[in-house]
């Protein structure tokens, strides 16, 4: 069989949001790496965010902060960062309207003392801040949030903003998302560089890899997953994915609770 470049999302896709792994997950894992596949992590997490453990599994490649670095191997292909006149532009306006917001970088997640607050005020008596930093990441304190050089993208919650009004108080030169995770509502939402998206990163990744477009396969569930499954050659949304990632899917699987990747590798005969 011809190899194939299987890019997979995290959240929803390939993990739980309770941070687990189906055994179904790591089955299908196995399988397709046996029969000669590219396993490539495609997520909206930075580097720092992604699971350790997922590493094992051995992925040939990583597209993190929602296509802001690619790596093939040990390879570093292409790394974008937040330019800081508009990164500034987006702080500033978080820190109007009170919105909790976080600075995601490669190596660590950074926020003011006020915003990591807010978090522990949500996930008080639900996750410990043990349990919250397993699957989220340890967020590093910085009172000056708009200084940073090295920030990939950006989150936020809980924003009396709708996304529309988000997008248009951010301007052009960012995309603004419904957030990945799931309780997806309007007042949660990434922040990406415009034109610096998973599609992009995948894109990168089959240049390197000198395989075509039409052999690649994406796995997604979640609003920044819709660029993934389009430009991929063939586009699987899981059933716990949205109405609008499903019309734009060539494949809807079951739930990630529900087999779902091992059942869309078998039903696309990838093993």
């Amino acid at each position: 069989m011809k190899t194939k470049v299987l890019f997979l999302d995290i959240d929803g896709t390939l993990v739980d949001f309770q941070g687990k792994i189906p055994e179904s997950a790591k089955e299908a894992l196995i399988r397709a790496k046996e029969r000669g596949h590219h396993l490539v992590l495609c997520t909206g997490r930075t580097r720092f965010q992604v699971y350790p453990w997922l590493l094992d599994y051995g992925f040939d490649g990583l597209i993190t902060g929602a296509g802001a670095q690619v790596e093939a191997g040990r390879e570093l292909i292409c790394r974008h960062l937040v330019k800081q006149d508009s990164l500034a532009k987006a702080v500033a306006f978080f820190e109007r309207i009170r919105a909790p917001y976080y600075l995601q970088a490669e190596k660590a997640i950074y926020a003011p003392q006020w915003c990591i607050d807010c978090q522990t005020a949500v996930f008080q008596g639900e996750l410990s801040e043990e349990e919250r930093q397993k699957r989220f990441g340890r967020i590093t304190r910085d009172e000056k949030p708009c200084q940073r050089k090295d920030v990939e993208k950006l989150a936020y919650y809980h924003s009396v903003k709708d996304l529309g009004e988000v997008r248009r108080a951010l301007g052009d030169y960012f995309t603004v998302e419904a957030s990945s995770f799931q309780l997806i509502n309007s007042s949660d939402g990434e922040v990406t560089v415009r034109g610096i998206d998973k599609a992009y990163g995948m894109e990168q990744y089959l240049r390197y890899a000198g395989i075509r477009r039409e052999d690649s396969a994406a796995f997604g569930d979640g609003p920044n997953d819709l660029g993934m499954l389009e430009y991929a050659g063939t586009g699987v949304a899981m059933g716990n994915a949205g109405a609008e990632l499903k019309s734009r899917a060539d494949l809807v699987t079951s739930s990630i609770g529900e087999d779902g990747l091992l059942r869309a590798f078998e039903a696309l005969k990838l093993i």
